[in-house]
């Protein structure tokens, strides 16, 4: 495999890991909150496990080799690692109350603006036209795997959107429980509500492209 090549690859076998370890952090809360939040989540969670048996299938055509070299970028293990400490901080939790599920839907939605990065950076790199390329003996073209990763990326923004909705819900039960005003005020600037979160805090350096 050419160098380029297995750049690509790694990149892809990056995403294939935080997507995964996105899937069991999506599945542990899951069974935090009650029903029919949870059941939202759940299949978010889903949609990582997709997305991550999607690409398995991309990187068992081409017989990746196992590497210590599997991290193109070293903000893209730590965004993984930081996901994994959450999930593991997450399920020690006893009682995840309308506050702490809020706090936990904001690093939620941090998170899939780093997947709709990763995404949206691979699409528009020279890294999937090599990808393509050895995708070619099957009638595969640059076209269809541009459309695979953006549909990847869209899909990440949708989660956000539904994201903030649930978490929106839960800060308006929060607030009629201590009799507060409709938290309408709040939500007038969203990405001031995004970096409120106190309960942990994802790196926020996009995992960038292998090939600019």
């Amino acid at each position: 495999m050419n160098e380029k090549l297995q750049e690509s690859a790694q990149y892809l076998k990056c995403c294939n890991n935080l997507e995964i370890e996105t899937f069991n952090l999506y599945e542990t809360f899951s069974k935090k909150i009650n029903q029919p939040e949870n059941c939202f989540i759940l299949g978010l969670a889903y949609d990582s496990l997709k997305c991550a048996k999607i690409i398995q299938g991309l990187l068992a055509y081409i017989e990746v080799p196992e590497t210590e070299k599997t991290n193109p970028k070293k903000n893209f293990s730590e965004l993984t690692n930081s996901v994994l400490a959450f999930t593991k901080k997450l399920s020690k939790i006893n009682s995840v109350d309308n506050e702490v599920a809020s706090e936990v839907l904001k690093e939620l939605v941090t998170l899939e603006d780093q997947l709709t990065e990763a995404y949206t950076d691979y699409a528009q790199s020279s890294a999937i036209k090599v990808m393509s390329e050895e995708f070619s003996k099957l009638q595969s073209n640059l076209d269809k795997f541009k459309k695979l990763f953006e549909t990847f990326g869209e899909e990440k923004q949708k989660h956000k959107e539904a994201i903030i909705e649930i978490a929106c819900y839960f800060d308006t039960r929060e607030a009629e429980r201590l009799r507060h005003a409709a938290p309408v005020v709040k939500y007038q600037n969203p990405d001031s509500w995004i970096l409120s979160s106190s309960l942990h805090s994802f790196a926020t350096t996009p995992a960038q492209n292998v090939t600019p």
